[in-house]
C-alpha cells in the first residue's frame, strides 16, 4: 500500500514539554557563513608529475530509497481493539509490523530522524518500540531518570514527525520486593501519557518479559495454595499502571505482558483486564518456539484474547546458530491468517547476537554511515534482511526488480 507522509499535529505537547524537558528541537546543526575574497589570486606554475597507472576502486554499495510514501498513522488514526483484532479510527483491521530497540540504554545516538524515516520509507515499519529497561537488578531507567526520559521523548517525537506509530516499553524482572518497580513505572507513564495525552501515534507497553525471579520454596506446605503469577503479581502492577495512563489518556491502546516469559497467555484467557483498548503481549525466538507455542497462542486468540507480539526474533533463544527462515515463515503465516502485530527484535545497538539487524560492529562502515540510515545490504545482518522482506512484502514496490533479493537460506539446525 502506498502512504503518503504527512505531519500529524499534536495537540498540547508545548506546555508538557516544558515540564519534563523533553526536546523536540531535533533539526541539523547550521554551518557558519564565510565571505569570499575579492583579492585575486596569485596564480604559481605547478610542475607535473609522471603519469601513473590507475587503480580501479570498489564502487560504493547502493544505499536503500524510500519505498512507503504515506503514514500509516494518517491512514488509520487512532487505534483500538476490537475482540482479538486492532482496528483503525474507521473499524478497519489493522496490522501493526515493526521493529523493536535494545536496551535504550544501549543504543544512545542511534536513532535519530534520518534513521526512523529509513526505517519507516525504506524498510516498510508501521512501528517502533522504545526498550525501556525498568528491572531495578539491571542498569537503566532507574539510574538515570531524567536522561532516559528525555531520551524516550525525542524519539517519540521522531515517530510522531514521520507519521508511524511509536511503544514506549517498559521492560521488568518481577521479584519478591517489587514495589520500587511498579512506583518507577507508574511515575514514567503518567508522565508520559500526560505529554503524549492527544497522540494517536503513541503505545504504552507496561511490562514486557515479566518472570517470577524467585525459585519455588520446596519447604512450602503442600497444602499451601500456590502463588499465581498473573494474579497476584503482574495483575495488581499493571492495573496500577493502566490506572494511571488512563488519567491522561483514556482511549490509547496499551499492552500487558503475560508470565512465562511472555509466553502463558493461558493465564489471561478467564482473568483479562477489567479496561477497554487492553491487548497482551506475547514474546518468541522462532529457532526454539514453534508448534506447540503457536497452538498456545492460536488457543489464547479463541478464547478472545488480542495478541500483540512486541519481541519476535528469528533464532533461538540462546540468540546463536543464525536465523531460522523456515520456522520464521511459519510463524508469520499464522501471524498474518490471526491479524497478530508483531515487532523483530532488535536494532540500535553494537550488540553482536544473532538478534541484531545491523551488523555494527563490522569495521567497513563509519557511525556516521550507520547513524544517517539508508543502509546499504552489507551492513545489514540477515536477521535484518529477513525483517525488512516481511515488512516491504505487501508494498506495491516488493517484488520490484530493484528490490533486496529476499532471504531464504536456512541454518543447518532447523529441521
Amino acid at each position: 500500500m502506498n502512504r503518503k507522509l504527512r505531519g500529524l499535529n499534536v495537540l498540547g505537547l508545548a506546555g508538557a514539554f516544558l515540564l519534563c524537558s523533553c526536546s523536540t528541537n531535533l533539526g541539523p546543526e547550521t554551518l557558519p557563513s564565510t565571505t569570499p575574497s575579492t583579492e585575486p589570486v596569485e596564480t604559481v606554475p605547478v610542475e607535473t608529475e609522471p603519469a601513473v597507472d590507475i587503480v580501479e576502486t570498489e564502487a560504493p554499495e547502493p544505499l536503500s530509497t524510500a519505498v512507503i510514501t504515506e503514514s500509516i498513522v494518517a491512514k488509520t488514526g487512532r487505534l483500538k481493539i476490537d475482540g482479538t483484532n486492532i482496528v483503525s479510527s474507521e473499524d478497519e483491521t489493522v496490522v501493526l509490523k515493526g521493529i523493536s530497540s535494545f536496551g535504550i540504554e544501549d543504543c544512545e545516538g542511534f536513532f535519530t530522524q534520518d534513521t526512523v524515516k529509513t526505517l519507516a520509507e525504506d524498510w516498510g515499519c508501521d512501528v517502533l518500540r522504545i526498550a525501556i529497561t525498568g528491572d531495578e537488578n539491571s542498569y537503566g531507567y532507574l539510574d538515570d531518570p531524567d536522561t532516559y526520559f528525555d531520551m524516550v521523548c525525542k524519539i517519540c517525537d521522531m515517530c510522531i514527525e514521520q507519521g508511524i506509530y511509536v511503544i514506549a516499553d517498559w521492560d521488568i524482572l518481577y521479584s519478591g520486593e517489587y514495589d520500587a518497580n511498579k512506583e518507577a513505572a507508574v511515575d514514567f507513564f503518567k508522565r508520559l501519557s500526560t505529554i503524549y495525552s492527544e497522540s494517536v501515534n503513541v503505545i504504552y507497553e507496561v511490562n514486557n518479559y515479566p518472570l517470577l525471579d524467585e525459585e519455588p520454596d520446596e519447604d512450602a506446605d503442600d497444602e499451601e495454595e500456590e502463588e499465581n503469577e498473573w494474579e497476584d503479581k503482574i495483575k495488581p502492577f499493571v492495573s496500577d499502571v493502566v490506572e494511571a495512563i488512563r488519567e491522561n489518556s483514556p482511549d490509547s491502546i496499551v499492552i500487558a505482558g503475560v508470565p512465562g516469559r511472555g509466553l502463558e497467555l493461558d493465564a489471561v484467557s478467564d482473568s483479562k483486564l477489567d479496561y477497554d483498548n487492553i491487548c497482551y503481549g506475547c514474546r518468541f525466538f522462532s529457532g526454539t518456539h514453534r508448534q506447540e507455542q503457536r497452538d498456545m497462542v492460536q488457543e489464547a486468540v479463541d478464547n478472545e484474547v488480542c495478541v500483540f507480539v512486541t519481541e519476535w526474533s528469528y533464532c533461538t533463544d540462546d540468540c546463536k546458530g543464525g536465523i531460522f527462515t523456515q520456522e520464521s515463515d511459519r510463524w508469520a503465516e499464522f501471524l498474518d491468517e490471526n491479524n497478530i502485530s508483531w515487532c523483530n527484535a532488535a536494532i540500535g545497538s553494537k550488540n553482536g547476537n544473532d538478534t541484531n539487524a545491523l551488523l555494527m560492529n563490522s569495521d567497513k562502515y563509519t557511525p556516521e554511515q550507520i547513524h544517517s540510515g539508508h543502509w546499504p545490504d552489507g551492513l545489514i545482518s540477515k536477521s535484518g534482511l529477513y525483517a525488512r522482506d516481511q515488512f516491504l512484502k505487501d508494498a506495491p514496490a516488493a517484488n520490484d526488480a530493484d528490490q533486496t533479493e529476499e532471504t531464504t537460506e536456512e541454518t543447518s539446525d532447523d529441521e
